[in-house]
């Protein structure tokens, strides 16, 4: 199914990443959650501090585009990031996962916005995985709040496994806090 509005809402205004594009804000995407949570666009509440904290916890955004921000994020709190990439003509999504500790390249804005059309949008977020977590935890109905997502309890870079008993709910911005503190100290120790 494509995008489908959830009754929950972020409580911030109208949100553009630093390099565009508009036409999500245009559509009223901003502060929105859609499919159960299994997406949602950041506002001008929750941007400025999931922007700070994925080029905390990812470094490589500075040589990648200084500008990369934060569009969207998802049910496990993976962060959709707009960039500009060298050598590339299109605007580029990014995939920060804070879970996994790794940031890929997702696709072109104009594709990610026909992913948001297609009736199967959710297998692209790995919906599969967020309905299993709710069915484990006695909520296959429930949504999630706006500011919370599900997060591994041991991270995948920390040796946890890919499972709903390894999952818990948690509020967003204490999972990339605490993501980041242990990426960047993790990093650290290898150096």
């Amino acid at each position: 199914m494509a995008l489908i509005v959830d009754p929950v809402q972020g409580t911030g205004t109208r949100h553009v990443p630093r390099r565009g594009p508009t036409s999500f804000a245009d559509a009223g995407y901003c502060g929105r959650s859609f499919n159960e949570g299994v997406l949602r666009f950041h506002d001008a509440t929750t941007a400025p501090n999931f922007r700070d904290l994925c080029h905390e916890a990812f470094p490589e955004l500075r040589r990648l585009d200084r500008k990369a921000d934060v569009l969207a994020f998802d049910w496990s709190g993976k962060q959709y990031l707009t960039a500009k990439i060298a050598g590339s003509k299109d605007l580029t999504i990014l995939v920060a996962d804070i879970g996994t500790g790794t940031l890929e390249t997702l696709a072109t804005v104009a594709e990610f916005a026909v992913v948001l059309k297609m009736d199967n949008m959710r297998d692209f977020f790995n919906a599969e995985a967020y309905d299993q977590w709710r069915t484990h935890v006695g909520h296959p109905d429930d949504g999630l709040a706006f500011t919370d997502c599900v997060e591994y309890t041991t991270p995948l870079w920390l040796g946890g496994e890919d499972d709903p008993t390894n999952m818990q709910l948690i509020d967003m911005d204490v999972s990339w806090t605490i993501g980041t503190q242990l990426l960047t100290q993790t990093r650290a120790a290898q150096l």
